[in-house]
């Protein structure tokens, strides 16, 4: 049995599928298989249910593999400790990151962070705030950079980086385009376009303009709900309505976009941005020092919270 082994096998656990599960880890279909009948041969345990499309889990594979991945976790830790006794930033740090701050958050920070640290190897992925959690939780992710506030089971150390408007975006056809500040209850509900549900920035939207009891799908002749900040803002150009944007997504705005910006009248409606990581992480301090580099990257604007709460993600888990 060897460590190897054992992250194929949770590979396929998480994955559930032979062919998935070898193309994230860059190994042939065959040569997974082979592996994980070996791992089964030296430990006298059925660990997948081969028999239905969707390879799952029996039960002896589920605690065996419970425990595999501590130990997975404990041996990554050991690496890291090292490094971090060493005081030398290299190795690699995995970093999950929403979808709606990867496109716009890590074009600022992350030549500045290969710079700072030119032997550590960084991956991102992006991934919604559930996926994030559960990737940490299983060691997949040392870092996940997030919206917050969220509620879960375990005490995440949280470190705050900055907090960016919520701004509207409206199309040059709408009665509203030609505000600079518009209250909230000028806005029809209908006309909103949002991000599909399960999105934390959506839950946001709902929380701001009170749509949780709201059926958009009977209100209007064009129903549309996207994964992608961008393709709401196309829309919003070429068929029109309005939609929610964080203040960060703005940034790369030409000068005709920047026109259908406007700002929501009364208290300021902001979105936390925050790195969060298993207490006693071993790389604390790398983290940190990201999270340092993220700062000094965004707009100074964004660094101040100000007299204000952040709208909550509703986020529970």
């Amino acid at each position: 049995m060897t460590f190897l082994q054992l992250e194929y096998a949770l590979a396929l656990k998480r994955l559930g599928s032979y062919g998935r599960a070898a193309k994230s880890i860059g190994i042939s279909q065959p040569a997974l298989s082979i592996q994980i009948k070996k791992l089964e041969e030296e430990i006298g345990l059925t660990l997948f249910d081969r028999s239905q499309k969707k390879v799952k889990l029996t039960g002896e594979g589920i605690l065996f593999l419970e425990r595999a991945q501590i130990v997975i976790t404990q041996t990554r830790q050991l690496k890291d400790l090292a490094l971090e006794l060493a005081e030398e930033y290299s190795g690699k740090i995995k970093i999950g990151i929403i979808p709606t701050l990867g496109p716009y958050l890590l074009p600022l920070f992350i030549q500045k962070l290969n710079d700072h640290f030119p032997k550590l190897k960084v991956y991102a992925e992006e991934a919604v705030t559930e996926e994030v959690i559960h990737g940490l939780k299983e060691g997949l992710y040392d870092v996940g950079i997030i919206s917050t506030p969220i509620e879960t089971d375990i005490n995440f150390t949280t470190l705050p980086l900055f907090y960016e408007r919520f701004l509207l975006f409206v199309s040059s056809h709408h009665s509203l385009f030609n505000k600079d500040k518009i209250q909230l209850d000028e806005i029809q509900k209908r006309d909103i376009l949002l991000l599909r549900e399960g999105n934390c920035l959506r839950n946001q939207v709902d929380n701001i303009c009170d749509l949780s009891a709201y059926d958009r799908s009977t209100s209007s002749l064009f129903y549309f709900e996207s994964t992608s900040i961008e393709s709401l803002c196309r829309i919003v150009e070429y068929k029109g309505g309005i939609t929610f944007l964080p203040e960060l997504t703005t940034l790369y705005f030409d000068s005709e976009r920047e026109s259908m910006i406007k700002e929501l009248a009364g208290p300021k409606r902001v979105r936390e941005i925050s790195m969060i990581h298993l207490p006693k992480h071993l790389r604390a301090n790398t983290i940190k020092q990201i999270g340092d580099i993220i700062k000094k990257s965004v707009p100074k604007k964004l660094l101040e919270k100000g007299n204000f709460d952040p709208v909550h993600t509703n986020v529970k888990i």
